[in-house]
């Protein structure tokens, strides 16, 4: 092994959490900043670059700020659960109901919210993730915080963490990689409808963004593809990318144009409804 040095263009999302204590009260804050950055770092030669995505909920903070507003058919059905029958439809529609759970939290749909846990404790029993869902007391907290929507926020947050975890200490980083695509392509159908029914400016701009997204879920879908199982979902991903067509080249911010917007949320319902199987 030997050091090199690349260069990674991402989207940073940093959240952290404050607490200050007084007496009996707590006050519980989220801070969430984005920005676009040209990041070098250096890191050990190997045959395998490490992409990090952000989570569903992050990626649905950011599009909320934007005018992401609630639609509430939008979602996948929650009685779709017992269609997806392969590993790889189970590990895609968790990733869409992560995405939809966290749709729901940021808009203060907390029923829905938990019934989408329910339906991704159900997943998680057939993708061997169960030791995740059910250490963690989910529904009690989701309860117990009903109508606090930075509580529900830091739960989801805990969630993902806590799933981030163990695919990491299992090397589920194939699974990991299948379960954003889901959430990735849920989000950007979300979008890509509110904007149909609104017109929005703020939130074409988070979907021009997304192109960084795709470019790093495209080579981590390649990284994993050693038996060819994932190449359909990366001819599926690699089709809406040439929506982006020009992202590198722009020597100005990015943005989709009216056409590339229609065109794009062609084929990513298109996709997403050959996932969801509606």
């Amino acid at each position: 092994m030997y050091k090199s040095t690349i260069k990674i263009a991402a989207v940073l999302i940093a959240s952290s959490l404050l607490y200050a204590c007084g007496g009996n009260q707590e006050e519980e804050n989220i801070i969430t900043q984005e920005e676009v950055v040209t990041e070098e770092i250096t890191i050990e030669e190997t045959n395998e670059l490490e992409y990090v995505f952000p989570s569903p909920l992050q990626i649905a903070e950011l599009f909320k700020r934007a005018g992401l507003t609630y639609i509430g058919d939008l979602t996948n059905s929650i009685d779709n659960v017992d269609n997806y029958n392969s590993k790889q439809d189970q590990k895609l529609n968790y990733g869409i109901y992560s995405a939809d759970m966290a749709y729901c939290i940021m808009n203060n749909q907390t029923q829905e919210s938990i019934n989408y846990l329910s339906t991704l404790k159900k997943l998680s029993e057939k993708i061997w993730m169960t030791d995740v869902m059910g250490a963690m007391g989910l529904s009690q907290r989701l309860e117990a915080n009903v109508g606090n929507e930075d509580s529900l926020t830091y739960i989801m947050a805990d969630l993902q963490m806590q799933m981030d975890d163990y695919l990491d200490e299992n090397e589920m980083g194939a699974a990991g990689s299948i379960i954003f695509a889901g959430a990735w392509i849920e989000t950007m159908y979300l979008g890509v409808k509110v904007n149909e029914n609104e017109g929005n400016e703020k939130l074409i701009n988070r979907l021009s963004e997304q192109a960084i997204i795709l470019e790093s879920l495209i080579g981590s879908i390649k990284q994993n593809n050693n038996d060819n199982q994932l190449s359909d979902l990366l001819t599926d991903l690699e089709s809406i990318n040439k929506h982006f067509t020009g992202f590198n080249d722009s020597e100005e911010q990015f943005r989709l144009s009216a056409e590339a917007i229609h065109n794009l949320n062609n084929d990513i319902t298109a996709l997403r409804t050959k996932i969801v199987g509606e």
